[in-house]
Protein backbone atom coordinates (compact mmCIF):
# COMPACT_ATOMS: atom_id res chain seq x y z
CA UNK A 1 0.00 0.00 0.00
CA UNK A 2 1.29 3.44 -0.93
CA UNK A 3 2.04 5.78 1.96
CA UNK A 4 0.33 9.18 2.05
CA UNK A 5 2.51 12.23 1.52
CA UNK A 6 3.19 14.59 4.40
CA UNK A 7 0.84 17.10 2.77
CA UNK A 8 -1.96 14.51 2.82
CA UNK A 9 -1.19 13.65 6.45
CA UNK A 10 -1.29 17.32 7.43
CA UNK A 11 -4.58 17.87 5.61
CA UNK A 12 -6.29 14.80 7.11
CA UNK A 13 -5.03 15.46 10.64
CA UNK A 14 -5.60 19.22 10.36
CA UNK A 15 -2.09 20.23 11.41
CA UNK A 16 0.54 22.56 9.95
CA UNK A 17 2.96 21.25 7.37
CA UNK A 18 5.97 23.58 7.78
CA UNK A 19 9.05 22.28 5.92
CA UNK A 20 7.97 18.64 5.54
CA UNK A 21 6.47 18.58 2.00
CA UNK A 22 9.82 18.10 0.25
CA UNK A 23 10.66 14.94 2.15
CA UNK A 24 9.88 11.41 1.04
CA UNK A 25 7.24 9.90 3.30
CA UNK A 26 8.23 6.87 5.37
CA UNK A 27 6.33 5.05 8.12
CA UNK A 28 8.77 6.18 10.80
CA UNK A 29 8.76 9.70 9.36
CA UNK A 30 4.98 9.87 9.49
CA UNK A 31 5.08 8.80 13.14
CA UNK A 32 7.71 11.42 13.92
CA UNK A 33 5.73 14.06 12.06
CA UNK A 34 2.57 13.17 14.00
CA UNK A 35 4.44 13.20 17.32
CA UNK A 36 5.66 16.74 16.55
CA UNK A 37 2.30 17.86 15.15
CA UNK A 38 0.52 16.86 18.36
CA UNK A 39 2.16 19.79 20.14
CA UNK A 40 0.57 22.19 17.62
CA UNK A 41 -2.94 21.21 18.71
CA UNK A 42 -4.37 23.71 21.22
CA UNK A 43 -5.13 21.96 24.49
CA UNK A 44 -5.57 22.76 28.15
CA UNK A 45 -3.61 20.18 30.09
CA UNK A 46 -3.50 22.01 33.43
CA UNK A 47 -1.55 20.17 36.10
CA UNK A 48 -1.55 16.73 34.48
CA UNK A 49 1.50 14.56 35.17
CA UNK A 50 4.06 14.09 32.39
CA UNK A 51 3.11 10.43 31.84
CA UNK A 52 -0.49 11.43 31.10
CA UNK A 53 0.59 14.06 28.56
CA UNK A 54 2.84 11.48 26.87
CA UNK A 55 0.05 8.88 26.93
CA UNK A 56 -2.36 11.39 25.32
CA UNK A 57 0.23 12.12 22.63
CA UNK A 58 0.86 8.43 21.91
CA UNK A 59 -2.88 7.68 21.84
CA UNK A 60 -3.50 10.52 19.40
CA UNK A 61 -0.65 9.40 17.12
CA UNK A 62 -1.93 5.79 17.18
CA UNK A 63 -5.45 6.95 16.27
CA UNK A 64 -4.19 9.18 13.45
CA UNK A 65 -1.94 6.44 12.05
CA UNK A 66 -4.88 4.02 12.15
CA UNK A 67 -7.13 6.50 10.33
CA UNK A 68 -4.40 7.03 7.73
CA UNK A 69 -3.96 3.25 7.44
CA UNK A 70 -0.25 3.56 8.12
CA UNK A 71 1.44 0.76 10.04
CA UNK A 72 4.07 2.20 12.36
CA UNK A 73 7.17 -0.02 12.84
CA UNK A 74 6.99 -2.04 16.08
CA UNK A 75 10.43 -0.86 17.14
CA UNK A 76 9.15 2.70 17.36
CA UNK A 77 6.19 1.66 19.47
CA UNK A 78 8.62 -0.23 21.71
CA UNK A 79 10.56 3.01 22.18
CA UNK A 80 7.33 4.81 23.13
CA UNK A 81 6.39 1.99 25.50
CA UNK A 82 9.74 2.27 27.26
CA UNK A 83 9.47 6.06 27.63
CA UNK A 84 5.91 5.81 28.94
CA UNK A 85 6.80 3.00 31.36
CA UNK A 86 9.71 5.05 32.72
CA UNK A 87 7.43 8.02 33.34
CA UNK A 88 4.81 5.80 34.98
CA UNK A 89 7.43 4.41 37.35
CA UNK A 90 8.74 7.89 38.14
CA UNK A 91 5.20 8.97 39.08
CA UNK A 92 4.16 5.75 40.84
CA UNK A 93 3.03 7.61 43.95
CA UNK A 94 0.54 9.74 42.02
CA UNK A 95 -2.90 8.17 42.52
CA UNK A 96 -4.81 10.49 40.20
CA UNK A 97 -6.13 9.32 36.82
CA UNK A 98 -6.27 5.69 37.94
CA UNK A 99 -8.18 4.33 34.91
CA UNK A 100 -5.91 6.06 32.40
CA UNK A 101 -2.86 4.85 34.29
CA UNK A 102 -4.10 1.25 34.12
CA UNK A 103 -4.84 1.60 30.39
CA UNK A 104 -1.38 3.08 29.76
CA UNK A 105 0.27 0.39 31.87
CA UNK A 106 -1.50 -2.38 29.93
CA UNK A 107 -0.33 -0.83 26.67
CA UNK A 108 3.29 -0.67 27.87
CA UNK A 109 3.18 -4.40 28.68
CA UNK A 110 2.02 -5.45 25.21
CA UNK A 111 4.49 -7.05 22.86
Amino acid sequence: MKLPSYAEVAKRCEVRLDDWPDRRATRSGIRRYLMLAYHEIPQDRGDEPSWLRLWAQISWVRAQARSLRVTIPPALWAEDRARLAARLVANAGDIRFKEEKLRALRWTRRR
